[in-house]
């Protein structure tokens, strides 16, 4: 195990990489772990600028970090932003083994049409989770997009939207994916890809998810309410991790602890999913991937977040979020058009 500086939350010997805010402006940073900031916006205004070339900017960075004796200011004086710049976000669907088997197992709906007549929860779990095993000898990943307007800061409060009520959380290492990715990569090439790790909150609203008025059933949008994807505060270069297997996530509600699983439960790998991503999609300098949620959902403790609840995450290595959960702003006086997707007519016809 690393030495953490409490300050931040990074290991000893590392740095980060955010966008920070004041009263006056926002701009790019060298975090340190003792909290110290090194303005890096006049070499890399953007992201772009950061991850297009990420092998010469890390070995630029990790130099100037060197050098530089003293940071004036210190990083709790501002507040972080979403460490990219209007990237692309990907999302690994059910990649987490026990999870996965947790959601087949205990959730409503479509999940349930697989229990066999009489079949208990426990031998049901079992059954789905022989299913993940084999999708992870058999199967590939998964990835569904996510809006950028769904970012928030790692600070900032979370507005919850008027339509539902089951509003979940997600905690979940993120990739942030460097320039230059090939189309058709393999798993054992996309490591040089990755250019570092973030944490995520993919949050979502239960009960917009499902659909009974198409026949895929999902809606995806579900996911991207605005602030449901606070994200940061730090980017930690991937060059400081030759292997992610130690990281553990865990998230808290009102300082209630809700998950703490080890990253090493993945069904597919980063670079599975990086390679995945790579034969369906064109990859941008600074896009995130998130990898997927483990165990211990509103959804499992059948607990959902209110306006006045407080999240907090933790990744080792990485740092840490806190949001508040707020009514959304802005919205008094005015009513949802549609609602929730509740259907009278007769889904098995046609």
């Amino acid at each position: 195990m690393r030495e953490i500086d409490p300050t931040t939350g990074l290991a000893l010997g590392t740095f980060g990489l955010s966008k920070l805010q004041d009263q006056d402006r926002s701009f790019h940073a060298i975090v340190r772990p003792n909290g110290e900031v090194i303005d890096i916006s006049d070499r890399y205004p953007n992201s772009q600028a950061i991850y297009s070339d990420w092998a010469r900017t890390f070995d630029a960075l990790n130099d100037l970090n060197s050098r530089e004796s003293h940071a004036g200011r210190n990083v709790g004086e501002f507040r972080p932003l979403p460490p990219t710049d209007y990237p692309q976000i990907f999302g690994a669907g059910s990649n987490y083994r026990k999870h996965a088997a947790e959601m087949y197992t205990y959730n409503k709906g479509d999940y349930q049409k697989s229990r066999l007549p009489g079949e208990d929860d426990e031998s049901f779990y079992k059954r789905n989770l022989e299913f993940v095993e084999q999708r992870r000898a058999k199967g590939m990943p998964f990835i569904w997009l996510a809006t950028h307007g769904s970012l928030v800061g790692a600070n900032d409060d979370v507005p919850l939207p008027q339509i539902g009520a089951n509003h979940d959380w997600e905690a979940e290492l993120c990739l942030v994916l460097a320039g230059g990715a090939p189309r058709y990569m393999d798993p054992e090439e996309a490591h040089e890809h990755i250019a570092g790790y973030t944490i995520v909150n993919d949050m979502h609203t239960g009960e917009l998810f499902s659909r009974d008025d198409i026949k895929w059933n999902a809606d995806w949008i579900a996911k991207s309410p605005p602030g449901f994807k606070p994200v940061g505060p730090y980017v930690v270069p991937r060059q400081f991790f030759p292997d992610i297997d130690d990281l553990v996530i865990k998230l808290w509600v009102n300082g209630e602890l809700k998950q703490d699983w080890p990253v090493n439960d993945m069904i597919f790998s980063s670079e599975h999913y990086v390679a995945y991503a790579s034969e369906r999609l064109k990859i941008l300098p600074g896009d995130l991937l998130m990898t997927g949620s483990p165990p211990g959902n509103g959804a499992f403790h059948n607990q959902f977040l209110v306006p006045g609840d407080t999240m907090d995450i933790e990744i080792s290595y990485l740092g840490r979020q806190r949001n508040r959960l707020v009514s959304e702003p802005g919205a008094e006086g005015r009513t949802p058009h549609y609602g929730l997707p509740i259907f009278d007519f007769d889904t098995n016809a046609a």
